[in-house]
């Protein structure tokens, strides 16, 4: 939230829009003791005029000394109910206005009523939107999860939308499948509730934490602190617990068995699956790679490329290309295609997914981990760390924050290629 602090030795006053605002934060420990508490008490003073709101503030300033030194949690809502009360504040500094202009009045007007502005989700869905500016491909992704808590929360008044109500779609959402299937993915999003989808179709319980996390930007960051447009979000106090199955290894067994199944698909999906297992990167990252992004480094001779975009700084790297893939022929490859060689997968990356899953013999693990296309960079890293490679130099590779030396990672940059070589050239599927 865009906000002017007030230079006035009161910090509870600050000035958005032309408008003056009273706020004062609950301290930790306070709301620890009374759960209840909201993070920050946050009022409209109704004026622009500094002087009348500090005037209105001052008859606080004794309670927010109270509501710091107690202990007792009714004493505490009781406080932060007062608090939250400018009423009193306000009529005085209304009837203290009319009487400048020489008008009394026995008792205080009270401020006229508003036929209050519905506010439709959808509208208001819009505007936040603009305000993040996301990229085309968050965009969509975002747009899809919204589709899916729309489905159930319905077009109404982001102001009447409650606790209840989200806790209700995110249970919807956990019932949905997975529309990267053939069998749902046609089927128009608002007949999916009417189907009966079983527990291997649906989607996972991260994604649905994924709404929730949406949910809590969209009706705490901007509705309420943002916007001003509502006074407690409903996603405050909402939880998603769910268990975490986590990705798998393939074996040597079952890389190589999937690069030889591989033969039989799309000569571009050979090729993105090798240098998935030869390289440790991302879906997305070897999607998005083009002629540009293939480099010849002149210090050791070995070709490379570049990750250009990632969701952190260290995503963005150069990486090794390994000889195996020389020897059968990437770069020619890679010359006879198009400018962007992984076009397909960069324009539907659940195409990688589809293929890869038609060629594996199993999807869960002898430990019950998922056996997925990220599986291969996990089967690159843990080859690596188990040929005891430094653990920093692979982090630089896969793109992970460098980590594990204390102090020392903030003096620890970017290696050069000849450093990190070890790294590619030890994985070996015999």
């Amino acid at each position: 939230m865009v906000q002017e602090l007030v230079q006035t030795g009161n910090s509870y006053v600050y000035l958005r829009r032309k408008t003056y605002y009273f706020r004062v934060l609950i301290p930790q420990h306070l709301r620890e003791l009374c759960p209840s508490l909201p993070r920050e008490i946050k009022r409209s003073l109704r004026t622009d005029s500094l002087t009348d709101a500090l005037a209105m503030v001052s008859d606080k300033i004794p309670l927010i000394r109270l509501l710091r030194s107690t202990d007792n949690a009714d004493t505490l809502l009781a406080i932060c109910q007062r608090l939250s009360d400018f009423s009193k504040q306000v009529s005085q500094w209304v009837k203290s206005k009319l009487k400048s202009y020489g008008q009394q009045l026995e008792s205080p007007p009270a401020w006229p009523e508003r036929k209050r502005k519905v506010i439709p989700l959808d509208r208001a869905w819009q505007d936040f939107s603009e305000w993040k500016k996301w990229t085309d491909k968050q965009a969509k992704a975002n747009q899809r999860m919204f589709d899916n808590l729309r489905l159930f929360l319905g077009n109404k008044d982001v102001r009447d939308i409650t606790k209840r109500h989200l806790k209700i779609a995110l249970e919807g959402i956990s019932q949905l499948p997975q529309r990267n299937k053939k069998q749902y993915n046609q089927i128009p999003l608002e007949k999916l509730p009417e189907i009966t989808i079983p527990d291997e179709d649906r989607v996972s319980g991260k994604y649905v934490k994924e709404h929730l996390k949406l949910a809590q930007s969209f009706f705490s960051s901007y509705l309420k602190h943002e916007a001003d447009l509502i006074q407690v979000s409903p996603s405050e106090g909402v939880s998603w617990d769910y268990e975490n199955r986590r990705f798998g290894c393939l074996t040597d067994s079952e890389v190589m068995d999937a690069i030889e199944k591989a033969k039989l698909k799309p000569e571009w999906f050979r090729w993105f699956l090798l240098m998935a297992a030869y390289s440790g990167a991302r879906r997305s990252e070897i999607a998005a790679l083009t002629k540009d992004d293939i480099k010849l480094c002149p210090d050791t001779k070995r070709y490379y490329f570049i990750v250009k975009e990632g969701k952190t700084k260290a995503a963005r790297r150069t990486v090794p290309i390994h000889n195996h893939l020389i020897e059968l022929g990437l770069l020619e490859w890679i010359d006879s295609s198009n400018y962007r060689f992984f076009n397909t997968a960069y324009e539907n990356l659940n195409r990688v997914t589809d293929l890869f899953g038609s060629i594996l013999e199993r999807n869960v693990n002898d430990h019950g981990e998922r056996l997925v296309f990220h599986s291969l960079r996990h089967t690159f890293i843990t080859k690596a760390r188990a040929a005891g490679i430094n653990n920093v130099l692979v982090q630089q590779v896969v793109g992970h924050e460098k980590y594990g030396a204390g102090q020392t990672d903030r003096y620890t940059h970017t290696f050069q290629l000849k450093d990190v070589l070890k790294v590619v050239d030890c994985i070996q599927y015999p």
